[in-house]
């Protein structure tokens, strides 16, 4: 098979979309099939037999998924391909692949990575979308794949529940590879994002530090425009921050040098740090949101609300717990990084991603 995706942004670029795309389009490859990945920025053109196709965009403030890209339209419709895909409610990615595939009576496949909950002027934005750009490509799109059965109810209300098919996200086999090393670093890793509530870490954290001084913090991500507002919350919380950015070939060798890290996410679909962190032998804790709760009762067993916190209260508490007793989370944490070895495979999410779009082509 000929398969496009078509993505906002590409590896090396960090983000669970830009992996997800990354990983599968590899797999797909390796199974015999031609990939086309079309995407924004600069970059190499060819990526693990993947071929990338790089398009000059106009990016909105605070949205880096929505990317403005004239010449992305013309090169789609030039393309041959058996199947398009595209990627990320929130981006227009999507909306122009939709429109690409109907107009050359091809299969359109959307996958939904999360469903995102904004408020403000970032609310009004999401209405526009959902009504104006959203209700378009889901009504073309022939199969929508979701990562995160949480998403599921969300997108009932939009799409036709016939078209929906659930394939988890998968790790890479490199996060079981890395040696873990002692450490006392607590981090957040993604982007940085008010969605992702990365000042309730900062607060617990301030707490926690109290009666565990040699704690550090470090927030690892691409900024999204809040920064200045982290500093400020850590300044407010008397607590140092390290601010970093990692390359995702660094990623294994960073999760190894971590004590935990903590995801206090709004709302998330299938973060691929929760997989792996477990995956690294690294102490996890997120708020139970998307994925997540099904996940952890999966990797943690009768332990999983152990992993859970609801607000800053009682993250100090998880934390605090952690902290007074690590060895005994040790077997836990084995055990839960043998489900997911066992259990998401991006082998098997291409293998299944690829059912569906044979699917469409009977």
């Amino acid at each position: 098979m000929r398969i496009v995706q078509v993505v906002h942004s590409f590896y090396p670029a960090i983000g669970g979309i830009e992996q997800h795309v990354y990983h599968l389009s590899k797999e797909l490859v390796k199974q015999g099939h031609e990939v086309i990945v079309h995407t924004t920025g600069k970059g190499k053109e060819g990526i693990d037999g993947v071929t990338v196709k790089y398009h000059w965009a106009l990016s909105l403030p605070f949205f880096s998924s929505v990317n403005l890209s004239p010449g992305l339209v013309l090169s789609l419709l030039r393309e041959r391909a058996d199947v398009f895909a595209s990627h990320g409610y929130g981006s227009t990615m999507p909306y122009w692949t939709a429109l690409v595939a109907w107009l050359k009576g091809k299969p359109f496949v959307f996958t939904l990575h999360g469903y995102p909950r904004l408020r403000g002027v970032e609310g009004i934005f999401q209405w526009f979308y959902k009504i104006f750009i959203a209700s378009i490509f889901l009504r073309i799109a022939k199969k929508i794949i979701i990562v995160s059965r949480a998403t599921e109810r969300d997108i009932e209300k939009e799409a036709y529940a016939r078209k929906i098919v659930y394939i988890p996200n998968g790790v890479s086999g490199v996060f079981f590879q890395i040696k873990k090393q002692k450490s006392n670093a607590i981090a957040y890793i993604g982007r940085f994002d008010r969605y992702k509530r990365i000042d309730m870490l900062i607060e617990a954290f301030a707490e926690v530090k109290k009666e565990f001084p040699e704690l550090e913090l470090t927030l690892i991500g691409r900024d999204e425009g809040i920064r200045a507002e982290l500093e400020a919350a850590a300044k407010r919380a008397g607590v140092e921050v390290l601010f970093g950015e990692a390359k995702p070939d660094d990623m294994p060798q960073l999760y190894s040098q971590l004590k935990a890290v903590v995801l206090p996410s709004a709302y998330e679909g299938f973060s691929l740090v929760w997989l792996e962190a477990i995956a690294s032998q690294r102490v996890v804790f997120s708020t139970p949101v998307g994925e997540a709760p099904e996940l952890f009762a999966n990797a943690y067993g009768k332990d999983a609300d152990k992993f859970l916190f609801r607000d800053t209260q009682e993250l100090v508490s998880k934390l605090r717990g952690f902290l007074e007793n690590e060895k005994a989370y040790e077997k836990t944490v084995a055990a839960a990084r043998a489900t997911v070895k066992t259990g998401y495979s991006w082998k098997t999410v291409a293998e299944r991603t690829l059912k569906t779009y044979r699917g469409l082509l009977d």
